[in-house]
């Protein structure tokens, strides 16, 4: 699934049971701090949040890293793309369902190519969408 695909999305959506943001921050400011209080505010997912420099932010202590939490039916990517390729590789590791990348910070051949490695290692991806509009679309 790419960033275009309405049903796939919305099927996506309808069976997220937990959800666990990788990257997420402790500072205020920051897009992954804003949508970790989102999720953990307005859906009934369970949401870990994981990070290896933050101890704790929202009120919630981070795991440093996706192997300690339960596997992630999604892993919502707060990650430089740089680092895309070995998130991928993680959530595969956990045996995560599907990857979440983030709108706006690479250019589609990066997005393609991160798509393309999640599909190959049977994870499903999402790109180029906002989360908290698709949540609010799908699952309100």
């Amino acid at each position: 699934m790419t960033g275009t695909d309405d049903a796939a999305v919305g099927a996506l959506l309808a069976t997220v049971k937990r959800v666990a943001v990788l990257g997420v921050s402790d500072r205020f400011n920051r897009p992954s701090f804003r949508l970790a209080a989102y999720l953990l505010d307005r859906t009934a997912w369970t949401v870990d949040l994981v990070n290896p420099h933050v101890v704790e932010t929202l009120g919630r202590l981070c795991a440093p890293t996706l192997a300690d939490v339960p596997p992630p039916d999604l892993v919502v990517v707060c990650r430089a793309p740089d680092a895309w390729d070995a998130v991928v590789a993680e959530v595969a590791g956990v045996g995560g369902g599907a990857v979440w990348l983030p709108t706006g910070v690479a250019d589609g051949n990066v997005t393609a190519r991160t798509i393309a490695r999640a599909h190959r290692a049977g994870i499903e991806a999402v790109a180029d969408r906002d989360l908290r509009a698709e949540h609010r679309r799908w699952c309100a």
